[in-house]
Order: C-alpha cells, then sequence, then structure tokens
C-alpha cells in the first residue's frame, strides 16, 4: 500500500513539474489575450514590458507630429513589434522594398539593409541585458519601417517625385497629391495588416504593367554581351557582312527578329527581306521612319545598351505614378512631345494617329492640359515679338522682299506702315519695334486652320506650309507650337458631330481647295456651295493633352511597347531626382 501511495506521488510531482514548465513556456498574448507558445523574442527577452515599449515610442513620437497622429489613433501600438518581433512582417517588407528596383527606383532607395540589421540583432537577443537600448532599437525599427512603408505607399500611388517641380514652367497639367482622407485610410488599413496596404498599392495601369514586364524582361539579359557594330557603311538588300550578323543578333535578342530555323544563312549575314523587316519593326518602336536599307542612324540605335532602355522604363514608370486629375471627354486629343505623335480618339471609333512637329529644345512645347475650343479657318499669324526680332527682321535685312513675299504687312501704333520706307540696313533686329501680320493664305506659318484651347503659354495646334519636316526622324523644330501633319482629318475628328461629306465639302471650299464628293463639286460648279464662317465651334467637349512619354502605347493596343528619343532630357530629370533623393540620406529615413 506504501509502495502504491508513493508511486502516486511521485506521478502527482510529476505531473506538477510539467505543468509548470508548460507554464514558463508559455504567455498571455498582448494582441488576442490568448495563451500562446513563448517566441524565441519572448525567450530572449523575459523582462520585456509592452506597456515601456509604447512609452517610448510615444515620447519619441513627439518630435514627429507625421507619424504622431497615425501611432495616437491606435494609443502608440506599434505596428511592426507587437508584443513580440514581427520578423515575418518585417522580412515581407525589406522583400517588397527590395523589388523596387523592378519600379525604377534606385538602389538604396530605402533602408532596406538598416531595417534588417535592427531586426536581426534584436532576434539574436545582444540586447538581453540592457532593456533600455532594446526599447531604442525596437522604437527606431518600428519607426523606420513604418516610414518605408508610408513612402512606398505613397509614391506608388502618387508618384515619388512632383512634376511641376521638376519642369517647372513648362508644366501645367494638375496631378494628384496625397492628401488627409489618403492617410487616415492609409492609417487605419497600416494598422490592420502592414503588408496588404504595401502589396495593394503598386499601380495596375494596361501601360505601367506592360512597362513593368518589360524592365524584368530587359533585366534578365542585360549580362549577354553584345559587341558594338564599328561600321558606317550603309547596306541594302542582298548585302552580306559580319555587321549584318551582329545586327540580326541583337534583332532577336530583343525579340524583333524571329528566323526561320530552316534558313540557309545560320550565320545571318546577309541582309534578306525578313532581317530587314525586322529591322523595320525596331525602328517603328523607336520612333524612327522605316527604310528599305541599313545606315548609321539606325546603326547608332542598334549600339546601344539595355541599359539605355532601362532607364527609359524606369523614368516612364515615375511618368505613369503621377495620376492627373483631369478627366477625358469621350472624345479626346492626346500629343505626345517625345515621340511627336498625335492620338485622337472617340469610344467605338477607330482613333486618328498623326505626326506632328513640336517645340525645338531652344523652345519647348510646354506640358498642359485644356479643352478644345474653337477651330479657325483662314488663321492670321500675330508674329511673336521674339520671332520678328529674332528671324523676320534679321531675313528681311538679307533678303529684301522676304516681308511680302511671305503675305507679311508691318504696324506701328495700329496703322500700317510701308516696308520700303524703312531703312532696312540701318534696322537692329534685337531692338526691331514694329507688329508683323501675316495674312491668311497657303504661305502662312499657320497654314490653312489652327486649333485653340486656353492655355497660359499662347500655343495651340495647326497646319503649316512647311510639310517635309514630317518625313523627319527629329521633329521637334516649331517655336513650340504644335504642327499638325493630318490637320484636316483633326477638324473633321472635332467636327464629327455635325459632319458630313457636304460638311467636309464645305471646309475645303472654305479654304479654296477643291470639294471631293460628287454632290459638293456639283454644288460648286453651280456657285451654290457655301463656305463655312472662319470660326466653327465644336458640339462635342473635347479634352486635350500634351504629355511627355519616351515609352508609351498606341491607343486599342494591348501588345507593344514603343520607344522615342529623349529630345528634352526629361527621362534625364526624373531619374537624376530619385538618385538624388538616394545620394542626399546621411541617415535612414
Amino acid at each position: 500500500m506504501k509502495y502504491v501511495l508513493y508511486s502516486i506521488l511521485v506521478v502527482i510531482i510529476a505531473m506538477s513539474i510539467v505543468s509548470c514548465r508548460e507554464k514558463k513556456s508559455t504567455k498571455l498574448s498582448e494582441s488576442t489575450k490568448k495563451e500562446v507558445k513563448l517566441s524565441k523574442f519572448a525567450k530572449n527577452y523575459p523582462d520585456f514590458n509592452p506597456q515601456h515599449l509604447k512609452e517610448v515610442l510615444q515620447s519619441q513620437l513627439q518630435k514627429d507630429s507625421i507619424l504622431q497622429s497615425l501611432y495616437i489613433t491606435n494609443t502608440f501600438t506599434p505596428i511592426w513589434v507587437h508584443d513580440t518581433l514581427d520578423t515575418q512582417g518585417l522580412r515581407e517588407l525589406s522583400g517588397i522594398l527590395e523589388n523596387s528596383r523592378e519600379h525604377g527606383l534606385p538602389v538604396n532607395y530605402f533602408p532596406i539593409d538598416y531595417i534588417t540589421s535592427l531586426m536581426d540583432s534584436i532576434d539574436s537577443g545582444i540586447y538581453s541585458h540592457d532593456l533600455d537600448i532594446l526599447y531604442q532599437k525596437m522604437t527606431d525599427l518600428e519607426l523606420v519601417s513604418t516610414r518605408s512603408a508610408i513612402k512606398y505607399i505613397t509614391g506608388m500611388n502618387y508618384g515619388f517625385t512632383d512634376p511641376k517641380i521638376l519642369y517647372k514652367k513648362d508644366y501645367d497639367i494638375y496631378t494628384a497629391r496625397p492628401d488627409s482622407i489618403f492617410f487616415i485610410n492609409l492609417y487605419a488599413n497600416l494598422q490592420k495588416n502592414p503588408i496588404k496596404p504595401v502589396l495593394s498599392s503598386t499601380p495596375n495601369d494596361l501601360v505601367y504593367n506592360k512597362i513593368l514586364e518589360e524592365y524584368r524582361n530587359l533585366e534578365s539579359k542585360k549580362n549577354i554581351a553584345l559587341s558594338k557594330i564599328t561600321t558606317s557603311k550603309t547596306y541594302k538588300i542582298g548585302d552580306k557582312s559580319s555587321d549584318i550578323s551582329e545586327i540580326a543578333r541583337r534583332l532577336i535578342l530583343t525579340g524583333e527578329y524571329k528566323p526561320d530555323s530552316i534558313e540557309t544563312d545560320s550565320l545571318h549575314q546577309t541582309l534578306d527581306k525578313n532581317l530587314l523587316a525586322a529591322v523595320n519593326t525596331f525602328r517603328r518602336k523607336n520612333s524612327y521612319p522605316e527604310e528599305d536599307e541599313v545606315g548609321k542612324i539606325t546603326i547608332d540605335a542598334l549600339n546601344r545598351p539595355l541599359e539605355y532602355y532601362q532607364d527609359k522604363l524606369r523614368a516612364n514608370m515615375e511618368r505613369y505614378r503621377w495620376r492627373r486629375t483631369k478627366s477625358k471627354h469621350d472624345k479626346h486629343i492626346e500629343v505626345n512631345v517625345a515621340p511627336a505623335i498625335l492620338f485622337a480618339s472617340q469610344k467605338d471609333s477607330l482613333p486618328l494617329i498623326t505626326r506632328v512637329c513640336v517645340g525645338s529644345v531652344t523652345n519647348k512645347t510646354p506640358l498642359l492640359e485644356s479643352d478644345i475650343s474653337y477651330l479657325n479657318l483662314n488663321p492670321i499669324w500675330n508674329v511673336p515679338t521674339s520671332i520678328a526680332q529674332k528671324e523676320v527682321a534679321v531675313l528681311q535685312k538679307k533678303d529684301p522682299t522676304y516681308i511680302k513675299r511671305n503675305n507679311m504687312k508691318l504696324y506701328k501704333g495700329g496703322k500700317e506702315v510701308d516696308v520700303e520706307s524703312i531703312n532696312w540696313k540701318e534696322v537692329n533686329p534685337s531692338k526691331f519695334a514694329y507688329t508683323i501680320r501675316q495674312n491668311s493664305g497657303e504661305r502662312n506659318a499657320l497654314g490653312l486652320i489652327k486649333f485653340m484651347f486656353n492655355n497660359a503659354f499662347s500655343i495651340y495646334l495647326h497646319d503649316t506650309p512647311s510639310k517635309a519636316a514630317f518625313s523627319r526622324k527629329n521633329r521637334a523644330v516649331s517655336h513650340g507650337c504644335v504642327r499638325v501633319q493630318k490637320p484636316f482629318d483633326l477638324a473633321f475628328f472635332c467636327m464629327s458631330a455635325i459632319s458630313n461629306d457636304l460638311y467636309k465639302d464645305r471646309l475645303y471650299y472654305s479654304i479654296d481647295k477643291l470639294p471631293i464628293s460628287s454632290e459638293g463639286k456639283k454644288l460648286a460648279k453651280e456657285n451654290k456651295l457655301k463656305k463655312l464662317p472662319d470660326i466653327l465651334n465644336p458640339k462635342d467637349k473635347i479634352s486635350l493633352f500634351i504629355d511627355y512619354y519616351t515609352a508609351y502605347m498606341y491607343p486599342d493596343d494591348n501588345g507593344t511597347l514603343y520607344y522615342a528619343d529623349d529630345v528634352y532630357e526629361y527621362d534625364s530629370v526624373i531619374l537624376n531626382a530619385l538618385d538624388m533623393e538616394v545620394a542626399k540620406k546621411s541617415k535612414p529615413i
């Protein structure tokens, strides 16, 4: 009997010991109030006091009014370091920040190394003998992680730079900026699940996703070695050369050339029609004119490293993160200055796509938003003072017939002045004080029609007598206005609510062009075809954006990404601004 009692006592003592051990290996969770197993953090820091961490956090945030409003709503409860260390969430955040390079942000844009080193040092238990340091390190980790998450989410939603600061006076497009409602919602979402709002903040725009896909594609190929094509020759169909083989190799790498596997020319040393077609696809994708030969301009473009395109993609991802506030109307005109192309689109209709000429590097076309207000047939050009002084007066001194030949007249004080009454040899062009007006007609610099819209720069879209420039690769040649290659197609687009074949004939007839339809010709012959007034008012609202993208897609084209030369060097402005953000950091954000 004694043996039985002894055995029972041993069992009870053993169970008590086990029970005590279990209690020591568990704790009551601050957040769930349930019994949970002790984490590695809790074992390393058994005397850790979550309430004291809140007090340290609250004290630290007295110097930070922005983050204080986030934490004060939750009584300063940490987001990343609750009553333990959320290593999983922090590592997930670090991974997302690391992948921000795919979104065009430079390396070290976020303090990933600092976050990781803080987390690892705390997780290792090295502060177990000095809890004051532990609380400070945990506070640092909490705040740097939260600031990084907010910066990432805000940047992905609105851009990491401000175009009005970057482009200064040449930018008049309103873009959304984060407001108090945005931050209230952001703070609430971070407190619920800090990773979810970070993950869901990346843009989901069709073009943005295409740019991101292309960036990843180029990143996977950037270590492939390419030899520079050094020739200055021009190659035509049938020519054979090792340079042509290198051209083919580059086009295979970038995807434009997909040779048939049964081709006899396995080295691709001959410029055949298939390879030339691939070269022209490359040209189209780079906004260059197609040709039936391959010369220096194309070879220079082919010699560009893949990083050249990655930089373009980086800059344009930032552009697509800028969110315009002005909505597009059902009828919409978009001028992309970089490739000098105009798109006019309307719901359920094929878009009108036409080349344009834009401002030169010294006379940049400003970037703006507006609505088309009216069309002006047979416009008169009031020559700006800068052009009158720098061009017209200079040319008139060289050629005394210039002003009359170009159908121009001089005015002073509102009264016409005889051109021949001026001694042009004594004229100082920089002080030329006459007003110059060019009458309407074929030689008018504005052509036969211009498209007016409210803007702060006194520019407009217009026709031009100088048609040759539209066939050039570089069409940045104007004084700032946008010259349209197909002005009458654009006019019909604007007036389509009231436009028919007879209306089109009346428009042509109004600018002294022959009607096209049989009815129009008949009425003109009978002197019954009525001209339109010089001012035409569209019935539909037509939104207009003049903007700048060096990586873009055509309307209704879900497949191909196109590139344009950075004629105004605005890509560099964006990339430099992003890089400077890294360079100026003397300590973590």
